[in-house]
């Protein structure tokens, strides 16, 4: 298996470290160290993992601000797309039930609004897939 390396430098326009592969394995001893280093550097592995799985919404949003700082959101995303992950913040973005979503919605009934918003979001896709199609 190969691990990601941190270049010391960003790309131009980016700040953000630049992640590449290496060309070989890492040893036992190299691993460890890139663990250690890794975990000062990634905000899933210093703040409280409870934070990627919370239920409620602003701790979410919490989570995702927090996405945005790691110099893996790219990769993260793309593997959470890969294993299709159940729930979760991954890479900055939302996970339920296997797929992405634009927020969390709290536990209880939703509010009337929301009701609202879906019923007239329904109602313009049926009368657009009614309406006939001009050539």
């Amino acid at each position: 298996m190969r691990h990601i390396t941190l270049l010391e430098h960003t790309a131009p326009g980016s700040t953000r470290p630049q992640a590449i592969h290496p060309t070989h394995p890492l040893t036992d001893a190299g691993r460890i160290e890139f663990d250690r280093l890794m975990a000062g550097l990634l905000p899933c592995r210093t703040s409280d993992p409870e934070l990627w799985f919370a239920e409620q919404s602003a701790q979410v949003e919490a989570a995702k601000a927090l996405c945005h700082t790691c110099p893996l959101i790219d990769r993260c995303l793309a593997g959470a797309l890969e294993r299709a992950e159940p729930w979760g913040v991954w890479g900055g973005q939302v996970f339920v039930n296997g797929a992405v979503v634009a927020r969390k919605r709290g536990r209880g009934r939703p509010s009337k609004a929301e009701v609202l918003m879906r019923q007239a979001a329904e109602g313009v896709a049926r009368q657009v897939a009614d309406s006939p199609v001009a050539a």
